[in-house]
Parts: structure tokens; sequence; C-alpha cells
């Protein structure tokens, strides 16, 4: 499978490959490099965000912006599975 890069560098992907890993319109994908490769990574769309990451990330302290801290968190995370 290929795709041709459009105006403004888009690209559409191909029907077989949005069905597949359910990507509709105003889906979001993570852009990232590995090993010299593009890599697009669809990114899981939770109902309740904050019930699916509780619990998930340890601190001593307070934190002042656990929105911010959780995004990292996940990014992260995601990278780590490619």
């Amino acid at each position: 499978m290929s795709v041709e890069v459009g105006k403004y560098g888009r690209i559409v992907l191909p029907k077989k490959i949005r069905k597949k890993y359910g990507i509709d319109e105003g889906f979001r994908l993570i852009v990232t490099e590995y090993n010299g490769r593009i890599c697009l990574i669809p990114v899981k769309k939770y109902e309740h965000p904050t019930k699916a990451l509780h619990g998930s990330v340890k601190v001593d302290k307070q934190i002042d912006d656990p929105k911010s801290l959780a995004r990292e968190y996940i990014r992260k995370r995601l990278l780590e599975e490619i």
C-alpha cells in the first residue's frame, strides 16, 4: 500500500487501514519517527479518561497540573509500545 502526499503535507489513509484500526474523521494519531521511519500511532479514546488513568501515576507530592503530567505519561507509554 502506498499513499501520495498532497498539498500541505496531507495524506489519505487507505480505507482498509482506517477500518482495521477504527479510524474515523476527527480521530487523533501520534506522529513519530522510529529507526528512520515515520510511524502513526492511534490514540485510544476513553469515555471517562480520568477513571482510566486512576492509579497509573505514583507521586510523592501534590501535582499542580495533573492533566499535563498524565498526558506526558501516556505519550511515553505509547512510544514504548512501538
